[in-house]
């Protein structure tokens, strides 16, 4: 197994706990990095969830209820 340490703000923590339905931090980051693509590296990820922000923040992202409905929506 590898440890991979990663620095999240605690803002970017905040939007995948939200995004992901966990309520733990490290579970949140798990579930999202399983989730976007367990060969990507670190930078990659954090690249991707920046971009996701910034489109958020500029209103173009959908916006859901709940973690799991956002993966519903992804998966279909």
């Amino acid at each position: 197994m590898t440890s991979v340490t990663v620095r999240l703000t605690d803002r970017e923590l905040k939007m995948l706990k939200a995004r992901t339905g966990e309520k733990d931090a490290s579970a949140a980051v798990k579930a999202w990095i399983t989730w976007a693509n367990p060969r990507s590296s670190a930078a990659q990820l954090r690249a991707a969830l920046r971009q996701s922000l910034k489109e958020e923040a500029e209103s173009r992202g959908q916006r859901f209820r709940s973690g799991r409905e956002a993966m519903r929506w992804l998966e279909s």
